[in-house]
C-alpha cells in the first residue's frame, strides 16, 4: 500500500469523531436525519433539571453516529452555563459485550469517573464505602489486596476479573448481586464527593455519558425468561437510574422498538431519542435518490480526504462515489468501513469492481443470516416502508433492527428501508422458481 492509500485509509476510520479533537471533519446531519438537534434535547433536559439528577436513553442503529453526538453533547455541556463536568464512559473498556449485567456497569462508571476526575480535574476520590464492599470478593480475587489500592485502582482490578474471566464475572456477580442496594450506595458516597469536589472547581454537576451499551449482544437470558437487553434496561431499571447524577445510556435501537417501549419511557425520562440513519433515498416501494442526503454524505467524503491533502480524483469517480454513498444506505460509519475494505481489495481509485466485491460479500453475509420468518417482514418493508409488529413477530423485527438489515428513517414521518445489501435479495422459494 502507497503513502497516499495509508493516509487516505487513515482518514476514513470508522471510530467516532470527538468535537475537541476532530471539528474539521464533522458533517451534521441534522436536517436529513429529520431528528431534531438530539444533543440540545439531551443537554437541556439535564440544565433544567435544577440540580436534580436525570437519567436519559439514546438509542439508535449501530453506526448511526450516536458516539459522535454524544461527544458534542460533553464539549457543549462543559464549556456551557451551567457547566457541567463530563464522564464519557465507554462500556466496552471494562464490559464483554456478550454478557453484561448491572454490577458491571456500576464497576465499569464508577472505574472510569475515578480516572477522569483525577487526570482531567486533578481529584482523587477515596475508595470510601466501597472498602468494605471491597472484603466479599477477595475469595474471588485472590492475593490482590485491592484493599490496599485506591478507588481507581482497586475497580479497575475488579474490571478487569468481570471482562477477562467468564468463572470470576459469574462468581463475582453473585457475591455482588444479594448486596447490590450497598454497592449502589457507596457509588453514591464517591459520587456525592465528586460533585463536592467538582464545586470547588466551579463546575455546577457531574453528568456520565455511558456509551457502547447499545452493542451488547442481545440472546436469551434464562434465568430471567427474557432477552439480556429487556433484563438490563427493563428488569434493572432501578438500578441504573439510581446514581445521584445526571446519567446518559445508549440503548439498543431494537429494545426501544418494543413492546417495552413505554416501560423504557417511564423509567428513563420519557421519550427516546432516536438517531435515525441519514436519509438518500426517499420512501419505499419508490426509493429514489435524495440528494440532500448524497450531498451530506459527499461533504463527509471531502473533509475526510481535504485532511489528508487528498482529492476526489485520488480516491474515486463521481459515479463510484455515489454508489459508495448508496451502498452504505445512509450509515456513516458503513461508508468508512466500505471505503476502507475497497482500498484492501484493489487499492485507489476505487473502481466498479471493488464495488461488486463489497456488493456480492455484503449480500452474502446477510443471506446466510436471514431466516424463513424475516421474509414476510423484509417484504412488507420493501413494499412500503412500514411494518405492523405483532407478539408473534416481535422477535424476528428486532432481530432484523439488530443487525441493520432493515434501516429506520424518521424524516417528516417515521418509517424503515432495506440495508442496499438486503435490497437486491429474494426470498428462497422466489430465487428456485426463477431458475
Amino acid at each position: 500500500m502507497n503513502e497516499l492509500a495509508q493516509k487516505i485509509y487513515s482518514a476514513f476510520s470508522p471510530v467516532p469523531l470527538k468535537a475537541d479533537e476532530d471539528p474539521d471533519l464533522y458533517v451534521s446531519l441534522d436536517d436529513v436525519r429529520g431528528s431534531g438537534d438530539i444533543v440540545h434535547r439531551l443537554g437541556e433536559t439535564i440544565r433544567l433539571a435544577q440540580g436534580t439528577p436525570t437519567c436519559q436513553v439514546l438509542a439508535g442503529h449501530r453506526g448511526s453516529g450516536k458516539s459522535t453526538e454524544l461527544y458534542r453533547l460533553r464539549r457543549e455541556l462543559e464549556r456551557g452555563s451551567p457547566r457541567f463536568f463530563v464522564v464519557f464512559c465507554t462500556a466496552d473498556e471494562d464490559i464483554d459485550r456478550n454478557d453484561v449485567d448491572f454490577p458491571d456497569v456500576l464497576i465499569a462508571i464508577i472505574r472510569q469517573m475515578a480516572a477522569q476526575l483525577k487526570e482531567r480535574a486533578d481529584i482523587e476520590l477515596k475508595p470510601g464505602y466501597f472498602r468494605d464492599r471491597w472484603d466479599c470478593l477477595k475469595k474471588v480475587l485472590g492475593d490482590l489486596e485491592i484493599d490496599s489500592l485506591g478507588l481507581e485502582a482497586g475497580m479497575a482490578k475488579i474490571a478487569v476479573a468481570i471482562k477477562s474471566s467468564p468463572d470470576a464475572r459469574l462468581e463475582i456477580r453473585k457475591l455482588l448481586e444479594p448486596d447490590t442496594g450497598n454497592w449502589l450506595i457507596a457509588a453514591n458516597d464517591v459520587i456525592g464527593e465528586a460533585v463536592l469536589e467538582l464545586g470547588k472547581k466551579n463546575y455546577d454537576g457531574l453528568v456520565i455519558l455511558v456509551d457502547d451499551l447499545d452493542k451488547m449482544v442481545v440472546r436469551p437470558h434464562h434465568e430471567a425468561g427474557c432477552t439480556t437487553d429487556e433484563y438490563l434496561f427493563v428488569h434493572r431499571s432501578g438500578q441504573l437510574t439510581d446514581f445521584s447524577c445526571h446519567v446518559i445510556y445508549t440503548l439498543p435501537l431494537s429494545l426501544a422498538y418494543s413492546h417495552h417501549e413505554q416501560t423504557i419511557k417511564s423509567s428513563f425520562g420519557g421519550h427516546v431519542p432516536v438517531v435515525p440513519m441519514t436519509k438518500i433515498a426517499t420512501r419505499p416501494p419508490e426509493s429514489k435518490r435524495y440528494s440532500r442526503g448524497y450531498t451530506k454524505f459527499q461533504q463527509i467524503i471531502e473533509k475526510r480526504l481535504q485532511s489528508v491533502g487528498a482529492t476526489h480524483d485520488d480516491l474515486c469517480s463521481a459515479r463510484v462515489r455515489n454508489e459508495l454513498i448508496k451502498l452504505s444506505g445512509g450509515q456513516p460509519t458503513e461508508l468508512m468501513t466500505l471505503v476502507r475494505e475497497a482500498i484492501i481489495a484493489h487499492g485507489l481509485p476505487i473502481d466498479g469492481e471493488s464495488l461488486r466485491r463489497a456488493r456480492r460479500e455484503g449480500q452474502r453475509e446477510y443471506a446466510r443470516q436471514l431466516r424463513s420468518d424475516h421474509w414476510p417482514i423484509i417484504e412488507d418493508v420493501r413494499n412500503d416502508g412500514t411494518y405492523t409488529r405483532t407478539r408473534q413477530s416481535e422477535s424476528a423485527f428486532r432481530e432484523l433492527l439488530d443487525s441493520r438489515a432493515i434501516l429506520q428513517y424518521v424524516n417528516d414521518e417515521e418509517w424503515y428501508g432495506l440495508n442496499p445489501m438486503v435490497a437486491a435479495l429474494q426470498p428462497p422459494a422466489a430465487s428456485s422458481n426463477d431458475e
